[in-house]
């Protein structure tokens, strides 16, 4: 799976923009605020339909225009395809071979990024629904029925919570409609969990092997989910509802459910948010981005497209030489760096260099 080019109309600070890719490693180096990582995003969001530093499509909009356009021909499944996104202020619209995409479910799995920022430490030390998006959004490109039973739970969870307030305002007891919606809810929280602990637990195989290729230290780290029941049987999820009815109808809303559930990241047998190290933090998102690699590779055939932005000047010589080691030209690798000069790796040597200086 690769990018072979990209054109941006509009986006950004690129007003009309065309780069063809090398099918191994890319680096795009320049100076600061010249438009690397925006590129970057261009390339994450033909891959989801959105970005990964905003939700607001006028940011990604040139000022002082109506819109934005981004392109891209891609080769995937031995398939060539052109994939496009376009953004307004008001819509966003996707398309392959010049289709109209109505579903964003019909349209993410064209092309798979693994996407690595500075900002993504906020996995370990962030709040448990950082690393739940991370879980949703990973487990929705390799699976759509996930996307089908994800999407399905947030729909009835709003409508419990409706019913909640409902009840709450006209002094409403647990009656029969909602006994229905937390039987439905029950039911698809099973298939929800039933992939996410199948996900954790191929992931973890992968992210256990290269954690030490990163990091050259001889720790033990883990990944488990951490859900709120401890079997995945309906009916302990349909008592844990009855039980917090008069909690849940206070505050109109549901306590219980996967919508509160965790991936708990682990150094040592500790909780790596309270105890692991800048380093050992670095190690462990890029290990689990790589892990992502491998595990989307097992399930799909091909591997992803890695994204890695400003990863090299945040990483000590040891974990910097170690990360090159692992990149080969199978999977094709984008890399933002404001130098290379102090960098002597045979990668670094053999990839394809991109210059990027913003238009005057």
């Amino acid at each position: 799976m690769r990018i072979n080019s990209l054109e941006l109309v509009q986006f950004r600070n690129y007003h009309h923009f065309f780069i063809e890719f090398h099918q191994g490693i890319n680096i795009l180096i320049g100076d600061n605020a010249q438009g690397k990582t925006n590129l970057i995003e261009a390339i994450y969001l033909l891959s989801v339909c959105k970005s990964f530093r905003t939700h607001i499509n006028d940011q990604m909009i040139q000022f002082d225009h109506d819109f934005a356009r981004v392109k891209g021909n891609i080769f995937a499944n031995n398939k060539q395809h052109l994939l496009e996104v376009v953004l307004s202020k008001e819509f966003k619209k996707a398309k392959v071979d010049q289709k109209d995409i109505l579903k964003i479910s019909d349209y993410v799995g064209y092309l798979n990024v693994v996407v690595f920022v500075p900002e993504d430490l906020s996995l370990v030390k962030g709040s448990p629904s950082i690393r739940r998006k991370f879980l949703d959004l990973e487990l929705s490109k390799i699976s759509p029925i996930y996307v089908f039973h994800l999407t399905k739970y947030n729909k009835l969870l709003k409508e419990r919570n409706q019913y909640l307030k409902l009840l709450a305002k006209n002094n409403g007891s647990y009656d029969d409609y909602l006994l229905v919606l937390d039987e439905q809810l029950a039911k698809i929280q099973i298939e929800i969990m039933r992939k996410r602990i199948e996900f954790i637990h191929s992931l973890s195989q992968y992210y256990q092997a290269i954690y030490p290729q990163i990091s050259s230290k001889d720790e033990t780290v883990d990944i488990e989910y951490g859900c709120f029941i401890k079997e995945l049987n309906e009916d302990h999820i349909l008592n844990l509802y009855k039980k917090a009815f008069h909690r849940d109808l206070k505050y109109q809303q549901t306590h219980y459910g996967i919508h509160k559930d965790d991936l708990k990241i682990y150094i040592d047998h500790k909780i790596a948010g309270q105890f692991a190290s800048q380093g050992q933090q670095r190690s462990i998102v890029l290990s689990l981005k790589i892990a992502l690699i491998y595990l989307i590779k097992a399930e799909i055939g091909e591997f992803p497209v890695l994204l890695l932005d400003d990863v090299l000047s945040e990483l000590d010589p040891i974990r910097k030489t170690n990360l090159l080691n692992i990149l080969n030209d199978k999977i094709q690798t984008f890399i933002t760096t404001t130098s290379i000069d102090d960098i002597h790796h045979e990668v670094i040597q053999l990839a394809k260099k991109i210059y990027i200086k913003e238009e005057k």
